[in-house]
């Protein structure tokens, strides 16, 4: 008995953990997102394909946008924040492929099918699920947590540019 009551309580405190977010975790989870990129890039050079790839781009927002409406996101507005996450993710994919012509890389990068892809779309929804509860408990994003942002997101190849298109995206997100 004194085991299911523990249970129960350990339960309800992971419930009440988890949406407890606070801004600096889920700028953490972008940026971890993001840090799959350079293996992307490095398993589609050594695989001889494109970076951009608009189906597969369109596959990952028409998902989020389902998983974003389910958490109670307007779809649009979650739509416009991963279509800034791609940018950006596509922006480091090419530089770190510039890199590469004058670098080259001898590692071999993490399979895309089975290891970075499943990695990205659970780190995709932890991102979604992570905004909610942000947005729950602490209503909109505010341009005074860019600082915040800006020291969070420290993937190499990501510049100001990249922040600030991410960001004003951010700003955007609201329940």
């Amino acid at each position: 008995m004194r085991s299911i009551f523990f249970a129960c309580l350990l339960s309800i405190f992971s419930l009440q953990t988890k949406a407890e977010v606070t801004s600096i975790e889920l700028f953490r989870t972008i940026n971890e997102r993001l840090s799959y990129m350079e293996d992307v890039a490095l398993f589609k050079v050594k695989n001889h394909l494109p970076i951009e790839d608009i189906q597969r781009e369109n596959d990952v927002i028409d998902k989020a946008k389902v998983f974003a409406s389910e958490q109670g996101f307007d779809s649009g507005i979650v739509k416009d924040f991963f279509r800034a996450q791609i940018s950006v993710a596509k922006a480091i994919q090419y530089r770190y492929r510039a890199d590469l012509l004058s670098q080259p890389s001898f590692r071999q990068p993490r399979d895309l099918q089975k290891e970075v892809r499943p990695a990205l779309i659970r780190l995709g929804n932890q991102i979604i699920e992570q905004m909610a509860a942000y947005c729950k408990n602490h209503g909109e994003f505010q341009k005074t947590q860019f600082t915040e942002f800006n020291e969070a997101i420290i993937v190499k190849y990501v510049t100001e540019t990249d922040k600030q298109l991410l960001f004003r995206a951010l700003l955007k997100v609201k329940q």
